[in-house]
């Protein structure tokens, strides 16, 4: 009898535990598009955008212009083998300075996005800590996470931190 209630016990310890945990959900979307200061940094990174297309737009356009320009020479026997292999190597040249540039205003605008929200998400942090604290929360997770974002957004100084444990774990073979 005594093990049968033990046993019990046992299994009923996690429960009892689990249920003693406070956890609150957040949408952190919700809250970033409540910020007055949004509007304003999503207005900045459209123009930051606005002008790397710009850039990228007369660039290539000069490209296409240049890749126009020798077909029709090329189909009206303008060119010579020569003059038809150096216009190819530089129209080579231009399309590489193209993909690489495309990929400096990809790298430039990623950068600009998370140095302009950078100060809001860290807002919104401080801001969802102090809530936690204020309602003795021990972990806050994200509402709906199919972005990629971070699953739990908090957890407080009373949860287990099992990493340690873990890293013990996979190291000891």
């Amino acid at each position: 009898m005594k093990k049968t209630v033990l046993i019990i016990f046992l299994f009923l310890l996690p429960l009892v535990a689990t249920a003693q945990m406070k956890v609150g959900i957040m949408d952190p979307d919700l809250v970033i598009d409540t910020l007055p200061e949004t509007e304003q940094v999503q207005t900045e990174l459209q123009n930051f955008i606005n002008q790397r297309q710009t850039t990228f737009q007369n660039r290539y356009q000069d490209w296409l212009s240049q890749v126009t320009d020798y077909s029709e020479r090329l189909e009206a026997g303008e060119l010579s083998e020569t003059q038809q292999l150096e216009l190819e190597e530089r129209l080579s040249e231009m399309q590489e300075e193209l993909n690489s540039l495309q990929q400096r205003i990809q790298r430039q605008v990623q950068e600009r996005q998370n140095e302009l929200f950078s100060p809001l998400l860290l807002r919104v942090e401080n801001a969802m800590a102090d809530v936690s604290e204020e309602l003795g929360l021990d972990f806050v997770i994200n509402k709906s996470s199919n972005t990629g974002d971070p699953i739990i957004y908090y957890a407080s100084q009373r949860a287990p931190d099992i990493t340690e444990r873990v890293i013990q774990k996979l190291t000891q073979n």
